[in-house]
């Protein structure tokens, strides 16, 4: 037997998630199967019908998320949670095969069977890859039916006071958390009708015109009660008990540097439900979340094909030092997500053909030689486009991104962790936040991913943000 071919079967006994691409391999022309490895990526080449396809694999080892990882560029990985996403490249032409193992498992399996009638579910007059609010209602059915955490305990995690920890990102951070930990310890979730929390998801979702009922509509779909200002919560257990729980500051930071025990993928697929249930009902009036893409695709917003970059300056110097953190646990650089050059914007969009298609900037405004530096690059500038102060709002900005083709954001960012989470819920791949520069040995140093999807929700990286 040869090495490649003694290769080949090592790689498909020990990655049971591959082996229906190992069967792929196995029907290409064996006599022309190459093996190349370096100390960071293994790669087997293919040649048929004068074709070439290249397949690269990264390999992770379970239950050890510092345990070291074959990776290269074209794959994203999971350091803990085994592969995740692996690329075809045939010529210059990138496709993208998410394997139907963990996540996706978990976010379907309950949902679809072989007589289901599955189809997309459109934000915006564009599609996403998971099913409509039919298919989505039979999930939301299946976990929340008689299933509504606190229903025995009395134990109440009311949010309240129109104050909270962070900016936007950090409040749905927050939000999402109280979520995840009223399932996780069993208690009731509340808000009342005047706290951040109604005025975050107010604005974005559960209140279009067409949606008279939206306040059963949101109980419903949560399981959260909605108290008014003034309603008594005797006969409540008030959590957490070690905390002042009419202080709405500390109980949004409790909220934000919480860390479910759940597993990774558990955790993921329980963030993506939740996601799911709010762009089921994502606003069209009074404040429209289609407002970004309408403003610059108009008509074509259906079919377009588009990136965005998200630059967050995060206020100069605690923007390095969250990105100096980010870096030491995946690997990324320090400062590029942060600077947006056009150097680092062409690695990511050229590779797979998207430099010829619309770019669309959104930025905070802090730093404009981001803008110009990208205005004047003779590549991106004819395809940029800033967002229009007029169309520029939280929810549109955030719609814009979450649907586009490409997203390039800032990993310190928690508003760019909510888009790629996001965009993990409404099953699209192409998140790019953690790139680094490295040498290969061959010629000049290139960028790649350091860390894939799931890093976005992984607490040994992200932290709190996670």
């Amino acid at each position: 037997m040869s090495r490649a071919a003694a290769a080949l079967l090592l790689f498909c006994g020990a990655a049971a998630v591959v082996v229906m691409i190992c069967r792929d391999l196995e029907t290409a022309a064996p006599s022309h199967l190459q093996l190349e490895t370096t100390h960071s990526d293994t790669t087997l080449q293919i040649r048929r019908d004068s074709q070439e396809r290249r397949l690269s694999l990264s390999l992770s080892f379970f239950n050890d998320p510092k345990s070291s990882s074959l990776r290269s560029e074209s794959t994203e990985t999971s350091t803990d949670q085994g592969i995740w996403f692996s690329r075809w490249r045939n010529k210059d032409m990138y496709a993208e095969l998410r394997e139907k193992q963990q996540i996706q498992q978990r976010l379907n399996a309950e949902v679809l069977d072989s007589e289901h009638n599955f189809q997309p579910l459109s934000i915006c007059g564009r599609q996403t890859n998971v099913g409509t609010a039919q298919d989505l209602a039979l999930l939301e059915k299946f976990n929340m039916e008689n299933t509504c955490p606190g229903a025995n305990s009395k134990k109440l995690l009311l949010l309240q006071g129109d104050l909270a920890h962070g900016r936007t990102g950090n409040n749905l951070i927050e939000f999402l958390h109280a979520l995840q930990i009223a399932r996780d310890m069993d208690y009731q979730l509340a808000i009342t009708s005047n706290s951040w929390v109604f005025e975050l998801l107010h604005k974005m979702w559960f209140n279009s015109s067409h949606d008279d009922d939206w306040s059963a509509k949101f109980e419903k779909a949560f399981c959260i009660k909605i108290f008014q200002p003034d309603e008594s919560t005797r006969g409540w257990d008030r959590v957490p008990h070690d905390l002042n729980p009419n202080n709405s500051v500390i109980i949004s930071k409790y909220l934000f540097n919480y860390e479910s025990e759940l597993p990774l993928d558990e955790y993921i697929a329980s963030q993506s439900r939740f996601i799911q249930v709010l762009f089921r009902h994502y606003n069209t009036a009074p404040e429209d979340m289609c407002s970004g893409i309408n403003a610059i695709f108009g008509e074509e917003r259906s079919n377009v094909r588009y990136s965005v970059i998200h630059n967050r300056h995060l206020e100069g110097a605690p923007g390095i030092r969250l990105m100096q953190r980010m870096s030491r646990g995946s690997g990324c650089h320090p400062t590029a997500a942060l600077e947006m050059h056009p150097e680092y914007i062409k690695s990511i969009l050229g590779p797979i053909g998207m430099l010829n298609h619309p770019i669309v900037l959104i930025t905070d405004g802090q730093d404009p030689a981001v803008a110009q530096r990208l205005l004047e690059d003779p590549e991106i500038g004819p395809m940029l486009s800033v967002m229009p102060q007029s169309a520029s709002w939280i929810g549109g900005d955030l719609t814009a991104a979450i649907m586009s083709d490409v997203f390039i954001g800032n990993p310190a960012s928690s508003f760019s962790g909510f888009i790629a989470k996001a965009r993990i819920a409404m099953g699209f791949g192409n998140n790019h936040l953690f790139r680094a520069k490295v040498s290969t040995g061959v010629g000049k140093p290139e960028w790649v991913t350091t860390c894939g999807d799931a890093c976005i929700y992984d607490k040994n990286i992200l932290g709190n943000m996670s």
